[in-house]
């Protein structure tokens, strides 16, 4: 299964290349050096498919992840000093947030120059919609975008837990394992096709653009296809803050998963709940567009500073 529309082969690149011939045979073999990370945990399955995924087929990758989880850090950066522990070779453990993790890897383990590519996830939980800004696992690929010099290009992944079609006798577990490889197998498969651009020099991706990408839970027979798409502004869950019976001065967290009215929206929340895997080019500039620009300048026409 793979449908890439063609926006994305235009997002990629502005010259059209050959499916065949020596020049795309040769790129599609180089080998790439690449930065794992996550939100949830270095030890966490998602990312270690794609450490096994990408390793075995020959690129040259560094894990460095958070320690423990670290959900919900957008792009928050760790200022005390940071604890790392090489769990394993060329898999680091680190005591800090997914951004500080990506520029404490690019600094310290590349040793012949920034890595090619930054790839975080594979995350627990969708990052769609307003939920984008706020996930860790997105955080990171903007760290890789604006605080990294050169900026890395950059890919987030991210899926909801595999359920397994009601009566049928499935490990639940098992069948999430399988679901993450399938998952770590496209993201190489998508990877590979970024590096035809680089066959003429290129960047994998455009300057200082990443992608966020997010792949339904469900069987690969009923994926849609694959949807460029744009953030959507429909939430997928609702987060409040209520006292404790026991003690009404601390407040605890409400995590509510909700079903997103999807009528009218265009964008990646609705797309995804269709079954498509879903792909938006994020530049972590929160700039409003154009028109809404235009109307705040309009408001404030004549705004001026008064000395006091």
């Amino acid at each position: 299964m793979l449908i890439i529309i063609a926006a994305f082969y235009l997002l990629t690149s502005t010259t059209a290349y050959a499916e065949s011939g020596p020049t795309k045979k040769t790129c599609n073999k180089q080998s790439l050096s690449i930065l794992l990370t996550n939100d949830d945990g270095y030890d966490k399955p998602g990312i270690r498919a794609l450490h096994r995924v990408f390793k075995g087929a020959g690129h040259r990758v560094v894990l460095a992840a958070p320690a423990g989880n670290a959900s919900g850090s957008s792009t928050s950066v760790t200022f005390a000093p940071i604890k790392v522990s090489e769990a394993e070779p060329n898999i680091y453990a680190i005591e800090a947030s997914p951004a500080s993790t990506v520029l404490l890897g690019v600094g310290n383990y590349f040793p012949d120059g920034p890595p090619d590519l930054v790839i975080s996830g594979i995350n627990k939980g969708a990052n769609l919609g307003p939920a984008t800004p706020v996930s860790g696992t997105v955080g990171a690929t903007i760290a890789a975008l604006l605080l990294s010099e050169p900026a890395i290009p950059a890919i987030a992944i991210s899926t909801d837990s595999f359920q397994p079609t009601s009566g049928t006798d499935v490990d639940e577990q098992q069948a999430n394992l399988e679901h993450l490889d399938r998952i770590a197998h496209f993201v190489l498969t998508m990877v590979t096709r970024l590096q035809g651009r680089s066959c003429n020099g290129g960047a994998l991706l455009p300057p200082r653009l990443a992608l966020n990408v997010n792949y339904p839970p469900i069987p690969d027979r009923d994926i849609k296809g694959v949807k460029l798409t744009q953030q959507s502004r429909t939430p997928t869950f609702r987060l409040s803050y209520a006292p404790s019976e026991n003690n009404p001065r601390l407040y605890a967290p409400r995590f509510e998963k909700q079903l997103p009215a999807l009528t009218g929206d265009e964008g990646d929340t609705s797309a995804f709940h269709q079954g498509y895997i879903t792909i938006v080019p994020i530049d972590g500039n929160y700039t409003a567009d154009a028109k809404s620009r235009a109307s705040i300048a309009r408001w404030l026409e004549g705004l001026e500073h008064t000395n006091r």
